[in-house]
């Protein structure tokens, strides 16, 4: 039924178009038009408009007059995308598209967005909130991307291209002052390498505060603190080969802003909720007061820290065929993270406000990809991309003093994949892709009583190992037309999510395994080009079954679960992965570009989501009536502009961003959680106006210098919740800034 509420709703956008297409053909040309965008989604370049995939591409101009700095910023410009900062991993990201969401840290459980970086997938989310600059191209796409980007991609697929080496020898500076103490400085420096070749160089160096004032310590803590070192180097060993090598160092340091917002009640169980309450660490002495002074306020008993340092190498080489495109692509990355937590303290607590639950968890990560991709150039009817992938991992983990355990993960997964399009005739193509993937893991961990025996390694509480392998075959079809008002495309894709092991798991039967999960999209689009290409119009309406959905719950440790008859005694907390839910997710997205006249573009991007649990079984109960699709606002929307004049010589650009999203939940445990009585995981609607002014001017010796002054949310002062979480023995939320201004100076040559 909804599928056909689909149909009909498309067939009337059908309708109307071909009307205003009708319209368009009368009107005489124009100068300016909206230019082309080329995408890599398919492995290969291609114009956005011929591409039969829900892709958002965002011009390296557009990310930087939209302030777009971090990639979790994307989400104001990219139809339902929810992200946000994980505060507890090192340069992570709470990332969830059409409200398929990942928002852990451990390293042993899979994303649901996949981050690809220079060609290279990301196997963790650690590391991949990255600042935005030096780049060549973004482009966000939505839906299972699994026969092209492999597993863990049930959301979809976020891809950054950096830019390579000029082989000119030139410099760009760039440094931004804003509020809170906050200075950015970025150098790229390019320089030939030999007449075959040139090497770039990227420095970073980014420091702030925080905007919230810690009341319990007296101080305002240290923010952001980031590092960061690039050398890329590209040269050309024959007339048809092109080698690019590119290593990155990364050292971040950065502290996170956490509030408790814990209540402690009676849960729907019977058993005690928010225990951490007792002890002073609740909403009332922490919460409450950050929200009664607008957030502006923190109560912890010592610095969050959470970072991580590390090395990535990257190695691409291209082989022009004469029909053909060899590629090889080769990653590792190797990190290190700390996190380095504290319970949180309170004034008027019941007890001294200091360091009741410490955890300090060390963590290594090791992933090693190769892939090599056979793309067909021959012009004709048939187009292909060909691949083998294969992917190996490393996760280490070692956690006190308050969770005393040490767990170890080693995996690996090969695929074959291929993805192919036909062009029946002028007008109709069909497309196909298939991807075979076999994966093993085997996992182990030892847990301990306390840090002393966790030292002497002895006595373990709880030691075991176990393994776990899985194989999946995942399809993508398509069949897609070009008619007068645009290109119109069906397809019917699949995608998994990988089972495995809890990485915190302290009993045998938190530790797992858990089954891989599966979501099955219907996906229709309209890819429009009206009035003469100053209008764009792209339409996408999709429907998602998600069946044996992982649910990682976090609950207290007090016996009150019961799992297969065994109550459940952790320590302070339970953390179980159940392959619990059914859900159905539906939803339409809308992107346009208007060039309104030579000097104004408009762009919007609008997002509905209509999503629940159909299933969500819970120790032999079916609690779907209460719980909630995690990080899935009903609507996303957003409206931005550029209008460039001329001003003293150079360029003036005046641009801005209004976006708003719908109310969404955190993370909870639906069985036991109280909507009257619990901690708020309501996230509540949001409205945002950014507004930047930027001047370009190109002087006579080859150089250019640019200055722009911004402003971030400018319609609120203060912070808000944008991430709460629910473990049962408390509760937490990460806030964020809304105002901010600054500027930026930068010169190029």
């Amino acid at each position: 039924m909804k599928l056909m509420k689909l149909f009909i709703l498309f067939a009337v956008f059908v309708s109307f178009f071909t009307q205003e297409k009708i319209i368009a053909q009368t009107e005489s040309s124009s100068d300016y038009t909206v230019e082309e965008i080329l995408v890599t989604a398919r492995k290969r370049t291609e114009s956005i408009q011929d591409v039969p995939v829900a892709v958002s591409a965002l011009s390296v101009t557009q990310i930087e007059r939209g302030n777009i700095q971090r990639v979790q910023d994307l989400e104001k410009l990219v139809p339902n995308v929810e992200m946000s900062d994980m505060a507890f991993a090192g340069g992570a990201i709470s990332a969830g598209i059409r409200g398929l969401t990942f928002d852990d840290l451990e390293k042993t459980f899979e994303t649901t967005v996949g981050v690809v970086i220079d060609g290279v997938f990301a196997a963790s989310n650690s590391g991949v909130d990255l600042d935005l600059f030096d780049l060549e191209s973004v482009e966000v796409l939505r839906g299972p991307q699994g026969t092209l980007f492999g597993r863990n991609t049930i959301g979809g697929v976020i891809n950054i291209t950096r830019t390579k080496p000029t082989r000119e020898l030139g410099a760009k500076i760039k440094i931004d002052l804003e509020e809170d103490n906050t200075s950015d400085l970025k150098l790229i420096l390019n320089t030939p390498l030999g007449d075959k070749g040139g090497i770039k160089v990227s420095l970073r160096k980014l420091q702030s505060d925080s905007f919230m004032f810690n009341v319990t310590r007296d101080e305002r803590e240290k923010a952001r603190d980031l590092e960061s070192a690039s050398v890329s180097i590209d040269f050309d060993p024959t007339e048809n080969v092109n080698v690019n090598f590119i290593f990155d160092n990364y050292n971040d340091n950065s502290q996170h802003n956490l509030l408790a917002i814990t209540k402690f009640y009676i849960n729907n169980l019977g058993a005690p909720q928010g225990v951490f309450a007792l002890l002073g660490q609740g909403a009332a002495g922490s919460g409450d007061l950050s929200a009664a002074n607008d957030y502006e306020t923190v109560y912890s008993a010592e610095p969050f820290l959470s970072g991580i340092q590390g090395n990535n190498m990257t190695l691409r080489v291209q082989w022009e065929l004469e029909n053909h495109t060899l590629k090889y692509i080769a990653g590792n990355n190797d990190f290190k993270e700390l996190m380095d937590i504290c319970s949180w303290g309170s004034p008027g607590a019941v007890v001294t406000p200091n360091c009741v639950f410490p955890v300090v968890r060390d963590q290594n990560y090791e992933q090693t990809s190769h892939e090599v991709q056979l793309i067909s150039d021959s012009g004709g009817p048939l187009n292909y991309t060909l691949g083998l992938f294969y992917i190996e991992t490393e996760a280490n983990m070692d956690s006190g003093p308050a969770s005393n355990f040490q767990s170890q993960q080693e995996a690996e997964a090969q695929a074959i994949f291929g993805d192919l399009s036909y062009d029946i005739n002028e007008d109709w193509t069909l497309g196909l892709g298939l991807r075979y993937t076999e994966e093993e893991k085997d996992f182990a961990i030892q847990t301990y009583g306390g840090l002393q025996a966790k030292l002497d390694r002895t006595p373990k509480v709880l030691d075991l190992s176990r393994s776990f392998k899985d194989d999946n075959l995942q399809h993508r079809v398509v069949i897609q037309r070009n008619t007068d008002f645009g290109m119109v495309y069906l397809s019917h894709s699949t995608g998994f999510r990988s089972g495995g092991f809890n990485a915190r798991g302290s009993t045998l039967e938190s530790v797992g395994p858990y089954n891989s999960e599966e979501v099955e999209t219907i996906e229709l689009g309209l890819r429009s080009e009206l009035f003469d290409n100053r209008l764009v119009l792209n339409l996408t309406a999709f429907t998602n079954d998600y069946t044996d959905k992982q649910e990682v719950i976090v609950t207290a440790a007090d016996g009150s679960i019961v799992v297969e008859g065994v109550p459940q005694f952790c320590g302070t907390t339970c953390t179980f992965v159940r392959n619990a839910g059914e859900v159905s997710i539906d939803g339409l997205e809308i992107e346009g570009t208007f060039r309104a006249t030579e000097a104004l573009t408009l762009r919007t991007a609008i997002g509905v989501l209509d999503s629940g649990y159909d299933k969500f079984e819970y120790d032999g109960q079916d609690v779907a009536a209460a719980a909630q699709l995690n990080f899935a606002p009903d609507y996303t929307a957003s409206l931005s502009w550029e209008y460039v004049t001329e001003f003293r010589n150079g360029e003036l650009v005046f641009a801005g961003t209004f976006s708003a999203k719908d109310e969404f939940y955190g993370r909870f445990d639906p069985a036991v959680y109280n909507y009257e009585l619990g901690a708020n995981m309501a996230v509540d609607k949001t409205e945002k106006l950014d507004l930047s002014l930027t001047y370009t001017q190109d002087n006579p010796n080859g150089s250019t210098m640019t200055f722009t002054v911004f402003g971030n949310d400018i319609l609120e002062e203060g912070g808000y919740i944008v991430r709460p979480f629910d473990a049962g023995a408390f509760a937490f939320a990460t806030p964020q800034k809304r105002r901010h201004f600054g500027v930026s100076l930068g010169y190029e040559f």
